[in-house]
């Protein structure tokens, strides 16, 4: 082997560059706050520290979708109670309809007014705008007024999920097919919408029609009835009690309900006759007792309408034969405020179970929330542990290592000055 200075000197030159890159290395740590830098480092801890990291980034998408269907499942709560609040309101005003206190005209107004808030709750919109009460059909306008004041569902029954976790999803919505266009009642499944429009049809007409007529021993009926045959059924009350009656009549066809009502008159004390001329139906008290017909039932009608063809009149008669007090018209009973009243409480009903489902997914949203807050903190923990720098040590280093260097350096120059003739003299 050759010992030339050259070659002195050259070795010195890549001892000085490795402590150069040491020395950056370790503040290129001090100034990232990182142990690790490149998975050479410290291979083992570096395939932690990437899975952790991995990790982080889930729980921080599963943090968002969480956020997102919160934000979501609380828009759903608010419209919801909205639309219940509103019912409440129709259901209040009908009250007052029913009491005869109020103008009429002014509750209707108020409840046309009630029905498009009602329409607009419906169709409200999230922060992307998109429908929160159309399904998967979120582009579209879900609710739609049709021409004829009716509202239809442009909608689907799609509901809207969002991962939480590894194993748990959670519904960010409910559909407005089950939500506003499926309340359950006695009459069958009806909308939100069609309960509204029954109560209003019940309003117009609360100051003509009543539950019942009743007078003191005479009373004479008058049906209003269209050509098509119609099954009616009432109740039928005398001094012996109450019945039943159940006939089928149409326009000029009342025979068949003289013939029901005489079955029964051992048990009422009441019986009919029919005045051929004008096709009114006298009833009699046989002991002058009190007749009260009321609850009637007409086969086929179970809502209300603007337009009632089909009713009695009912007027009293004192025992001279003079009419007594004004004429009563009876009607179906779902004409009646009482029934439409029942209608609006069987959709804050269904709104409340509604209000209940979107509340369980919220619970669910809150209690996963706090899971994986608590997960990151722990994750964000780890990653400290295996990633973060310990300054002291790594300045202790640092400030060891530009001593070194700086000792090697004044070596080096101190040594540089003399030649190889110098140790051969």
């Amino acid at each position: 082997m050759q010992i030339s200075q050259k070659l002195f000197n050259q070795q010195a030159i890549n001892n000085f560059s490795k402590l150069d890159a040491e020395i950056q290395k370790i503040q290129e740590k001090v100034s990232t706050g990182k142990n690790i830098l490149a998975a050479s480092d410290d291979p083992v801890n570096a395939v932690s520290l990437s899975v952790a990291n991995e990790q982080k980034e889930l729980l921080q998408r599963y943090t968002q979708n969480a956020d997102a269907a919160d934000a979501r499942l609380s828009l759903a709560d608010v419209s919801i109670q909205e639309a219940v609040n509103t019912l409440r309101r129709i259901t209040e005003l009908s009250i007052q309809a029913g009491s005869g206190t109020v103008n009429e005209t002014a509750i209707l107004k108020e409840v046309d007014a009630l029905k498009e808030v009602v329409v607009e709750i419906a169709n409200n919109r999230d922060a992307q705008g998109q429908a929160v009460f159309s399904g998967f059909k979120t582009n579209l306008v879900p609710f739609l007024k049709e021409l004829d004041g009716s509202v239809s569902y442009a909608g689907d029954r799609g509901q809207h999920t969002v991962q939480i976790s590894e194993s748990m999803k959670v519904k960010t919505s409910i559909d407005g097919g089950t939500t506003f266009m499926a309340v359950p009642t006695e009459s069958g499944v009806k909308s939100v919408f069609e309960i509204i429009d029954n109560a209003r049809n019940a309003v117009k007409t609360a100051s003509q029609f009543k539950r019942q007529g009743s007078a003191t021993g005479h009373a004479e009926l008058n049906l209003v009835l269209p050509p098509d045959p119609q099954e009616w059924s009432f109740s039928l009350v005398g001094s012996k009690g109450g019945v039943s009656i159940t006939s089928t009549v149409a326009e000029g066809k009342v025979t068949n309900l003289v013939t029901e009502i005489n079955k029964n008159t051992e048990f009422t004390g009441i019986t009919a006759t029919e005045n051929t001329e004008t096709g009114a139906i006298t009833l009699k008290e046989n002991f002058a007792g009190e007749i009260v017909m009321k609850d009637v039932k007409i086969k086929g009608t179970d809502f209300s309408t603007d337009d009632v063809t089909s009713f009695v009149r009912f007027d009293s008669y004192d025992g001279m034969g003079n009419l007594v007090g004004a004429t009563r018209h009876i009607t179906d009973t779902d004409q009646l405020i009482a029934s439409s009243v029942n209608f609006l409480e069987n959709a804050t009903s269904h709104l409340g179970d509604q209000l209940a489902v979107v509340g369980a997914n919220m619970n669910k949203l809150s209690q996963q929330k706090d899971i994986l807050a608590e997960r990151q903190i722990l994750v964000t923990e780890k990653i400290g542990d295996l990633g973060d720098a310990d300054l002291a040590e790594l300045i202790t280093r640092l400030q060891a290592l530009i001593l070194s260097k700086d000792a090697s350096q004044a070596t080096f120059s101190k040594i540089g000055q003399q030649t190889l003739f110098d140790f051969i003299r």
